[in-house]
């Protein structure tokens, strides 16, 4: 008895000193829980199967325009060899020409400086000639009956010019001598009788305009 109790005093202080656990004290570990480590694995196949679905309805999002094959200057007329079709994402519709309607761009005229691989809205080209250095656009408030019956864009007209009435000495109507295009022609509603057309002329013929007391167009056959 008092061996057993000797040797039990012994492994005592042996465990104390050592602070490590004897062979009768080891106790047999738990198994430990994997479910931290499943849920994470959940939530990693759900978020490789979220982006594969994303990556699909991105490319879904891409768009076949009309993008520019070179740079193209300001005022230069498109050609075949000016457009090239290009892949882009999701855009505003009026940001735009779609590769299908490339052919409504060939032989326009371009209103911009655009580099080459941008896409060509519709909004920078035109159909019309490039002012001059010396041309204006230039607006008249025409009474319906100074303008000729159908006159609609891009008809040629001549301008005619009356001066205020001052007796027998007045300057007598004139025809003024360069012919010019009709830009755009506003018909008033049936309250208005003012027409509103703008003309492309040299930036003379407003001085010419501005002095006169009444201005008329007359369309020059064959336009």
């Amino acid at each position: 008895m008092a061996e057993r109790m000797s040797d039990n005093l012994v492994r005592a202080r042996l465990r104390d000193t050592t602070n490590e656990p004897l062979d009768d004290d080891v106790v047999t570990p738990t198994k430990r829980r994997r479910f931290p480590e499943l849920l994470l694995g959940l939530l990693l196949v759900f978020g490789g199967a979220l982006a594969g679905v994303v990556v699909l309805q991105s490319s879904s999002d891409q768009l076949v325009v009309v993008g520019a094959a070179r740079d193209l200057s300001r005022g230069s007329v498109l050609t075949r060899e000016d457009v090239v079709a290009i892949e882009v994402g999701a855009l505003p519709k009026g940001s735009i020409t779609l590769a299908a309607d490339a052919g409504a761009l060939l032989g326009m005229r371009m209103l911009v400086d655009l580099p080459a691989g941008m896409p060509i809205a519709p909004h920078v080209v035109t159909d019309q000639e490039l002012l001059g250095s010396t041309e204006a656009l230039i607006p008249l408030a025409l009474d319906h009956r100074a303008v000729p019956s159908g006159l609609g864009r891009g008809d040629m007209v001549r301008i005619v010019i009356s001066f205020p009435n001052q007796g027998v000495d007045a300057p007598r109507p004139e025809v003024l001598a360069e012919t010019v295009e009709v830009f755009d022609v506003e018909i008033p509603d049936d309250f208005g009788d003012v027409i509103r057309v703008t003309v492309r002329a040299n930036a003379d013929i407003a001085v010419d305009i501005a002095r006169a007391d009444r201005v008329q167009l007359m369309k020059v056959a064959g336009s």
